[in-house]
């Protein structure tokens, strides 16, 4: 009789959030849901513990709680079309990048964008890829944890089809930081090296003896706005610049390619 009230009180508690029930059955399909019920009860049994001070599911966390129980589908068995949108209130260069990272430090690097959109509800980037796995949410709002971004909320329409929410007012790049007055080797590159140049008044850049240099350097705002640049068709082995006012990144590479500076380069900054 009471292990009866106990299930009765657990269930209750779940329908006492209709936003909650139905959020984790968007998450693993109504079969499962059906089928998982007196598990999801008592995992989702203290139901405000998924809200937010704003009255909003904690998506990420609800997401979490699954993905530890082995509720959430994160293997398809056969390859699918996957779809994915990314919707921010900011900024959308920086935010564009910083996506574009996270899903490649993930092992995403094949995706067609299928539409880009700015409105009055902000900017909305959308993909597809052809894929076996889920974009496990949980490790991708991790990812952009670490560039200062957080998912607000994660919609699943189909089981094909994931929507990310993301507040992005605090992104930063994963940029080489300086030590003023001390040089930094920058190793062999595989891509342009993106450097933190914030309260930078002046850098020299020098290139390795046995390397061909012909310096091509853009020089950003905190919001990847390009503030000026430097491209030169002429080989330096050094190169001393003003850093522009405004300026929160550099980028740093080769005007023709990247094998001209095989050994990297050596920043030297001053603020």
């Amino acid at each position: 009789m009471k292990l009866l009230l106990l299930i009765v009180w657990l269930s209750l508690t779940l329908y006492a959030n209709p936003l909650l029930d139905e959020k984790i059955k968007s998450y693993i399909g109504g079969t499962k849901y059906e089928t998982q019920k007196n598990l999801i009860n008592v995992l989702f049994a203290r139901s405000e513990e998924f809200v937010k001070a704003n009255g909003t599911i904690d998506s990420i966390k609800v997401i979490t709680v699954l993905k530890q129980n082995g509720l959430l589908k994160l293997l398809y068995d056969n390859p699918v079309h996957l779809r994915l949108a990314f919707r921010t209130m900011q900024d959308p260069i920086i935010f564009l990048k910083i996506i574009n990272e996270t899903l490649e430090s993930m092992g995403y690097n094949y995706f067609l964008t299928n539409n880009a959109l700015r409105d009055s509800t902000g900017f909305v980037w959308e993909i597809y890829l052809q894929t076996e796995h889920i974009v496990d949410p949980v490790a991708f709002a991790k990812a952009l944890e670490l560039r200062g971004c957080s998912v607000n909320n994660v919609i699943n329409n189909d089981n094909h089809y994931w929507f990310y929410d993301i507040n992005s007012e605090n992104a930063y790049l994963s940029a080489k930081e300086l030590e003023i007055s001390i040089s930094t080797n920058l190793g062999k590159p595989l891509k342009p090296y993106w450097v933190r140049a914030k309260g930078l008044k002046e850098i020299t850049i020098s290139a390795h003896a046995g390397d061909k240099w012909f310096p091509h350097v853009v020089f950003f705002d905190e919001n990847l706005h390009v503030i000026n640049a430097i491209k030169s068709v002429e080989s330096m082995k050094n190169l001393k610049v003003k850093v522009p006012e405004g300026t929160s990144y550099l980028k740093l590479s080769d005007t023709f390619m990247l094998e001209n500076i095989k050994h990297g380069l050596t920043v030297l900054a001053k603020d």
